[in-house]
């Protein structure tokens, strides 16, 4: 009698919405016959704080059809106005793995500049976004190790993070983990 409550429970799991993602935070998530297009929610991966500027890095994972990509976000707030980030088929993001290997992720779209806002009361702003693709190379590399640090090549320069073990502070309850995120994350595509 157990075993059969237990593969009924079993059997209707898809239907009281129980899925191998349950872990994973979306944004948006459409997975049907015709289209599949999964987001997940922004997390922190960084942040800088300085006297004169603050910069903050989130990383989601999108999956449209069979195309899986990093989208990276970057936000500058300054009291003098931040730099635009623009992208173009040569930009690309690079992370050093923790054993000592390489992810290359090349940008996907067309040419792109984030935008600036100029604020009189507070500090200038600039967000970019970009997305980077995860082919099986890079998510192969990316799911069997911690990153360390990160090197982003926009149209006009590069920069690069080193990433802290953990971000934790009054502002963070929860402390986020940004060298796991691809270990932790990268199922959600599946």
């Amino acid at each position: 009698m157990k075993q059969l409550l237990f593969l009924v429970l079993f059997m209707s799991a898809p239907f009281f919405g129980i899925s191998q993602n349950q872990n994973c935070d979306f944004k948006i998530q459409v997975d049907t016959e015709d289209e599949v297009f999964k987001l997940t929610k922004e997390q922190l991966a960084e942040f800088l704080l300085g006297k004169d500027r603050n910069i903050f890095i989130y990383f989601s994972l999108m999956q449209e059809a069979a195309i899986k990509s990093l989208v990276i976000q970057v936000s500058v707030n300054a009291k003098e106005m931040p730099p635009l980030l623009c992208f173009n088929k040569d930009s690309r993001v690079s992370f050093k793995l923790e054993d000592g290997s390489f992810a290359s992720l090349r940008y996907l779209g067309v040419e792109n500049c984030g935008r600036q806002t100029e604020n009189k009361e507070t500090l200038n702003n600039s967000n970019s976004e970009a997305a980077f693709l995860l082919d099986e190379a890079s998510m192969k590399r990316l799911a069997a190790s911690k990153i360390v640090s990160m090197r982003i090549t926009t149209m006009r320069t590069d920069f690069d993070i080193d990433f802290q073990d953990v971000l934790s502070n009054s502002q963070i309850p929860v402390p986020i983990y940004p060298k796991e995120f691809f270990l932790n994350n990268l199922k959600c595509l599946e």
